[in-house]
């Protein structure tokens, strides 16, 4: 089960690194955990990575929201907008939508038009996206 987990981190990690000069890159990430003394659960990420635009979703166990929440408030802007149990991240520039990311219990999507992003802000919040998975593990 090891073995599959770091082989699936590499194939993560590669992709991501390969990611700014393919044209299109698709990964996708499933871990579960069934071992003894652990708690079952199971943690799935898709990430699209175009030139244009870059896309995430995640779903992952309940009780790891309140943790990712308080990653994405330390590492994203400021203004966040809640709607029931919807946080919600947006970021705009000369009127248009750079990047909007929505967590709700269990379930985060990511959505980035490079077109309306600094290349430093991409590449800054795509490193901060590869962490994801070892944050909903923990």
């Amino acid at each position: 089960m090891k073995t599959i987990i770091c082989v699936l981190s590499l194939v993560f990690a590669l992709s991501l690194s390969n990611a700014q000069t393919a044209s299109n890159s698709k990964v996708s990430i499933s871990y579960s955990s069934d071992e003894p003394g652990e708690d079952n659960y199971r943690v799935n990420i898709s990430i699209s990575n175009t030139e244009d635009m870059y896309t995430l979703k995640a779903s992952f166990p309940l009780s790891k929201t309140g943790k990712l929440k308080q990653f994405l408030k330390d590492h994203l802007t400021p203004e966040m907008t809640k709607n029931g149990t919807t946080s919600t991240w947006k970021y705009n520039t000369k009127g248009e939508t750079g990047y909007v990311v929505k967590l709700k219990r269990g379930k985060l999507n990511v959505f980035m038009d490079k077109e309306f992003v600094s290349a430093d802000v991409v590449e800054d919040l795509i490193d901060m996206f590869s962490d994801l998975k070892d944050i909903v593990k923990e």
